[in-house]
Order: structure tokens, then C-alpha cells, then sequence
């Protein structure tokens, strides 16, 4: 908000000026605009983490529904023969908590890898319940698993945190961010860094597009 207002300040000042014209407005709003993005480096780590963790659970589940209506569909379908916790996250997305609690709460582990995915949905569950996320029972968890299959679990906490912190107004980003840290060197799809790439600089995309109208219909 605070750049759209400076751009449209300084971009108003400029473009009032005598023979400067439109093109150097259109460069300093696109400046303004496009630098505060460009060395938010919580922001960009926070779109790394949110890619890799969108491929990874593509990866690991193919048909993930995307929407509260696909998760529908998904359970109708696929859901009585998924694994217990798989089902209750998909519950999840069709807010039928009580229902993915119940399925939470009965689950037994027979792995660490099924400890952790449990312990995480459980401090999710808390979390929407108290507006805060302990999250010590899915830490511990995560830290029984090889070091290689404790990123995406991180990386999963570390969401639910941001999710139950940003819907209570308390502040997420820089602890999702420090999470996608552990991520390391890993190999992303270019699709999904592209999405949340564009996400990142919407801003001045959206500009380039209103610029770009703007010449069409004969801004002078």
C-alpha cells in the first residue's frame, strides 16, 4: 500500500512536470513499485517455501485436490480407501474438523514418519482451537526422522503456524521464512516457481498491464 501511494505521489509529481512526458513516469512508479519487492528476501524465501512444499506434496500425493469443492469430490471418491491421516487432511480443506479430529485422535503410529505427520495435525488442531501453535510435540517428532525427511515436515508445521498466526493478525512471516531455510539446495519445479514468483511482484506486473492499456487506448 505505502509504494502504491509513493508511486502514484511521485509518479503524479513527475508526470505534471513540462516536457518530461509519460515515460518516465511510467519508469519511476515501475521502480518504486518493483525495488521493495525485489530485496524482500523474508518474501522470497517465504515463495521458495511455499513452492517446494506445493511440489513436494504433488510428489507425494498426485491427486491432491486444490479446492474445498475438489476435496469434496476427492473423498467421495478416493477417501474411504486413503490412509487415516491423509483422509483428515483433506477434511481439513472441507472444514469438517470434527470429523478429521475424530480421525487424528484414534490414529495410531506405527512409524516416525507417521508420528510426525500426526503430531503436526495436531498442533494444527490445537492451533484453530487456542488462536496459537505449540509447536513442541511435532518438533520433537520431526526431529526422530533422518535428517532428509525432516524438511517437508518443517516446512508442513511451519505452514499450519502461519496459517493459524495470520488468521488470529499475529505476525508469520519470519518464522516461515527461517523454515524454508531448511529446505537446502533442492530441485523446484520452474512452474510453481514461477506462480508464486509473479505472486511476489504482482504489484508492478499489475502496473505494466495498466501502462500497457493505457498506450493502447491512446494515453499520451
Amino acid at each position: 500500500m505505502v509504494a502504491i501511494v509513493l508511486a502514484a505521489a511521485v509518479g503524479g509529481f513527475v508526470y505534471a512536470q513540462p516536457g518530461l512526458g509519460l515515460w518516465p513516469t511510467i519508469l519511476i512508479a515501475l521502480v518504486i513499485t518493483t525495488v521493495p519487492a525485489a530485496l524482500d528476501l523474508d518474501g522470497w524465501r517465504i515463495r521458495r517455501g511455499m513452492a517446494w512444499l506445493a511440489a513436494e506434496q504433488r510428489r507425494r500425493m498426485s491427486d491432491l485436490p486444490r479446492t474445498p469443492a475438489g476435496a469434496d469430490r476427492w473423498l467421495a471418491g478416493s477417501g474411504e480407501s486413503a490412509p487415516e491421516l491423509t483422509r483428515a487432511s483433506i477434511l481439513l480443506m472441507t472444514d469438517r474438523l470434527a470429523e478429521a479430529r475424530a480421525l487424528v485422535d484414534a490414529f495410531q503410529p506405527a512409524t516416525t514418519e507417521d508420528r510426525a505427520r500426526r503430531e503436526r495435525l495436531v498442533a494444527a488442531f490445537d492451533g484453530m482451537r487456542s488462536g496459537t501453535v505449540d509447536p513442541r510435540g511435532a518438533l520433537a517428532a520431526i526431529e526422530a526422522l533422518p535428517p532428509a525427511d525432516q524438511p517437508y515436515h518443517r516446512i508442513s508445521l511451519a505452514w499450519s503456524t502461519a496459517w493459524v498466526n495470520s488468521s488470529n493478525r499475529l505476525p508469520w512471516r519470519a518464522a516461515f521464512a527461517e523454515a524454508s531455510r531448511t529446505i537446502g539446495r533442492v530441485s523446484i519445479p520452474a512452474r510453481f516457481l514461477v506462480w508464486h514468483a509473479v505472486q511476489e511482484l504482482l504489484l508492478p506486473i499489475c502496473l505494466l498491464i495498466v501502462f500497457a492499456i493505457a498506450l493502447v487506448v491512446g494515453w499520451r
